[in-house]
């Protein structure tokens, strides 16, 4: 191998490392509505991204969304969302997952209703380091309309 030239999965792992970090406020505010309007939301949102580092995206039960490479058919990263963030039950639940799917990469996104109604924070567990705070997003608050008198 030629000094300087990164294996191809190296080259994705990286990309999919620089998914929620660093963000533009544009970025943060699509993120954060998307989280907002659920699972559902999100696999649509990551899909062109999927597609793009040569992933089949597929939803596993329990709302998972796994990115599996077509290459080397390893699971590289799996996405899910937490909407408690008191329940550790959904904590172990990603956990599990983690040990049965074995993901290079997990992105844990936790609602933090008690921060303010839309606030997620987003951490990345992975094999490289066992959990890292990737970000923290916000729905903005919309603007009251004030009506005419």
């Amino acid at each position: 191998m030629k000094k300087n030239v990164l294996p191809e999965i190296v080259k994705k792992r990286i990309e999919i490392s620089k998914l929620f970090y660093p963000l533009a406020r544009t970025e943060e505010r699509k993120w954060a509505k998307t989280f907002h309007t659920g699972i559902d939301s999100l696999f649509t949102i990551l899909e062109p991204e999927a597609i793009r580092l040569k992933f089949f995206q597929d939803l596993v039960p329990e709302n998972y969304i796994i990115w599996k490479d077509l290459d080397t058919k390893t699971n590289e990263c799996m996405f899910c969302l937490i909407h408690d963030a008191t329940s550790f039950g959904s904590i172990q639940s990603v956990i599990n997952q983690i040990g049965l799917l074995k993901p290079t990469f997990t992105y844990t996104i936790i609602h933090q209703e008690k921060d303010g109604e839309g606030t997620y924070d987003i951490f990345r567990l992975s094999k490289f380091s066992y959990l890292e705070h990737c970000n923290r997003v916000k729905v903005p608050k919309r603007k009251k309309q004030i009506a005419p008198d």
